[in-house]
Formats: structure tokens, sequence, C-alpha cells
């Protein structure tokens, strides 16, 4: 019996070691090694991102194309000499320029009315680095554009340095509607009213209110032919108004009126907005009731 009990544990023992190298090989972590190399400088690993494990060597060589006078090879922002061996325990960097392209730099114009990083300035880059940007409209402000050395670029991506670059965003200001407004509408059925509107929300949408208790929604629709509407509901007419800026201070289109549907006056409306100077000057004049009734 005890002869045949020692090559079972043997097996046994053997297979539990199998068992905790295998457990130990799955469980080895892996890391990046970012390589970069500059324009004047040869040799390998060539530039890119290298994944190895733990404990694993990579073992880079590099040298000066002609023309060049200095090489220069940087290990996690340290010198290392110009061949050698990495063994890898954790994520690295390795870098090999030449003399003309240790460094590069970015000018970056972020215009009014735009939100985003890099913010405006300069900024200076090693060979190869890349640098993230990416840009948004602040409220009040639309036609985000954003362009590379003069070029169109999406609103956010990736900028590999591989020579100086300028980035520019820019916006331009939305008209604003908040606040308050006279509004003069003439109707073909030969009515015609004054009141003043008070629009209150953001840039884009909002509840609007009449000095003659009507009420409801705006919207302001930005595009090539940036559109004005909407609505004020009273409890037996609806108005309906769609137009435009002509400048800051002003808007102008169509309106309607109508109870029903099949039942619809059409006209047209324009509107000043009311400042502290034209509010003062119109404030000795009598209201007219504005008539609801259909």
């Amino acid at each position: 019996m005890i002869r045949k009990t020692i090559p079972v544990l043997a097996a046994v023992l053997l297979a539990a070691i199998f068992l905790f190298d295998a457990c130990k090989k799955a469980a080895a972590e892996t890391y990046t090694v970012t390589v970069t190399v500059s324009v004047g400088v040869s040799g390998t690993p060539l530039a890119g991102t290298y994944y190895l494990d733990a404990g694993n060597q990579l073992t880079y060589s590099y040298k000066l194309d002609e023309g060049y006078a200095k090489l220069t090879v940087l290990l996690d922002g340290k010198e290392v000499a110009a061949s050698g061996t990495i063994t890898v325990s954790g994520d690295h960097t390795l870098r090999a320029y030449s003399d003309a392209n240790t460094e590069f730099t970015l000018t970056v114009t972020r215009g009014t009315g735009v939100n985003g990083t890099p913010e405006t300035g300069t900024y200076t880059y090693p060979q190869g680095a890349l640098v993230d940007y990416s840009y948004v409209l602040a409220d009040g402000f639309s036609y985000l554009l954003v362009k590379l050395d003069g070029v169109d670029v999406e609103s956010h991506g990736t900028i590999t340095m591989s020579e100086d670059y300028s980035l520019n965003a820019s916006a331009v200001a939305t008209e604003n509607i908040q606040g308050s407004w006279s509004l003069f509408e003439s109707y073909n059925d030969n009515s015609s009213f004054n009141v003043t509107l008070v629009f209150v929300g953001t840039h884009k949408s909002g509840t609007v209110t009449d000095s003659d208790g009507g009420s409801g929604t705006y919207t302001f629709n930005e595009g090539m032919a940036d559109e004005v509407v909407f609505t004020l509901v009273f409890p037996d007419v609806t108005y309906e108004y769609t137009g435009s800026f002509s400048d800051a201070n002003t808007m102008s289109g169509t309106c309607k009126r109508f109870q029903t549907s099949d039942n619809v006056i059409s006209g047209t409306w324009s509107a000043s907005r009311i400042t502290v100077a034209t509010a003062a000057s119109s404030s000795s004049r009598t209201a007219n009731p504005r008539r609801r009734r259909f």
C-alpha cells in the first residue's frame, strides 16, 4: 500500500505545480511602451505603441540620418544610450529625436462664445506628442468653426505634433430674444394691436407673455435663416407668429389669429426691443387695451 501511495502523491503535487504556474502566467500584467521617432532618426522599434507583459524586454537601437548632428534618446523622460534594452515594469515612453526635431509649437486661439480646451495660448510639445482638443458652443452663440492651420476640422479630435500648428475655434453671437419688446401687429380685417411682450428662458427657447394676458412659448431656430416662432394663447383665441431678426433689437414677420383651423385671419408684425431709454420715453403714453374677441 505504501509503494502505491507515493506515485499518486507525486502526481498530485506535479499537477498542482503546473496549475500554479498557469495561474501565474494568466495573471501577468500587460503594459504599453509608446515609441516616438522623429525625422532624421532611423532604427528600431519604429514609432508606435507596443503591448508587453511585465518582465519582458524590448531592445532598441537608433542612429542619425545623414545631415543631422545630434541624436537624443529619452526613456521615461531621462536620457539614455542610443541603443539598449528596456525591461518592462510598467507603462513606458521611448523617444528618439534629432537636433532639428526636439519640440513643436501649438498656437491656440479660442474665441468668445466657445468653451473647451486647449484655451488660448502657445504650447510647446515634443515631436510626436498627441494633443487632444474639444470645443462646444456657449449659450447664446452659434456656428462653431474650428480650423487647424486654416483648414476646417471637427470640433474635437487629436493633433499629432509633427510640426508647428495653429488651432482656431470661433463662434458667432446668436441674437438674444430674452427681455421686453414692443409688438405691433396688423391683420387683413383692418384690426391692429400694440402690446408689450416679455420673453423669459434661453436664447433658443422659453415662455412669452403679453401685456393683455396672453401666454405661450417661443423657439429660436438657428440655421441659414434664423427663425423666431412664438405663440400667444387666450381663452377664446390663439395667435401664432413667425419671423426673424433684422438686427439685435428689431424683429418682424407674419402672424395669424384663429379660433379654429378653418377660421384664420392673417397679418404682419414687427417688434422693437424695449431698452431703458425707450421705456422712459413711452412711460407717459396711455395704453390701448388689446381686443381679443374674434
